[in-house]
């Protein structure tokens, strides 16, 4: 289980650290907000030697583009440590373009962009326009580092999950629980009834993320 901590104006990845400690389960992610200057990329090698294996981008809460010069310090990090960034998407300060402007400037980064239940970007029941340059499992196909999260509501709601793998194949596709915000058993159950067969369900549920966080 990948753990992220409370999110906050400057989340608190050192408690997340200490934490977890050495419970092999479970896998710290820290939480960074580049918008509070030059320290922040010290902080976030520091959490990494305190046993932190993944990175965590808000530009929606913290209002800052994902593909601004502001994030690439840290990404320079994730490439040379072989550290996965996972970030939200599908909205402003992250459209599918410029997520996808991040994955071709850093190809080495494996990148999760957390659709939550926005996997169409946005899904065709709100009536909204298709976002520029296209839908977020458009460009995960066009770049390899890419992958989709899909989390709660997404995953429970299986025509979702079939209209993606319409686009995309399912090792591109990361479960996640949004716990505890959202119900796990319930998002399970979702990709169950999809009926994906064991081995594409194997891959959606944990052994594509093993892959990316090289366990």
């Amino acid at each position: 289980m990948v753990v992220m901590p409370p999110i906050s104006e400057k989340p608190d990845n050192e408690s997340l650290a200490d934490r977890i400690g050495d419970r092999e389960r479970l896998i710290g992610c820290a939480s960074v907000n580049p918008t509070l200057g030059e320290d922040v990329v010290k902080a976030f090698e520091e959490s990494i030697q305190r046993g932190i294996k993944g990175l965590h981008l808000l530009p929606r809460t913290h209002r800052y583009a994902i593909d601004s010069d502001l994030v690439s310090p840290l990404l320079d990090v994730a490439q040379a440590r072989r550290i996965p960034v996972t970030t939200e998407s599908c909205s402003e300060y992250c459209h599918p373009v410029q997520i996808a402007n991040l994955a071709g400037r850093f190809p080495e980064v494996s990148i999760i962009a957390d659709v939550g239940f926005r996997p169409v970007a946005p899904p065709v029941s709100l009536s909204q326009p298709e976002p520029e340059a296209g839908r977020i499992a458009d460009q995960a196909l066009n770049h390899s580092n890419l992958y989709l999260g899909l989390t709660a509501l997404a995953t429970a709601e299986t025509y979702l999950i079939k209209r993606l793998l319409d686009t995309i194949p399912v090792d591109r596709l990361v479960f996640g629980s949004n716990a505890p915000s959202g119900i796990p058993l319930y998002s399970v159950g979702g990709v169950r009834q999809a009926n994906l067969g064991d081995e594409a369900e194997a891959l959606f549920l944990g052994e594509t993320l093993k892959k990316i966080y090289h366990l």
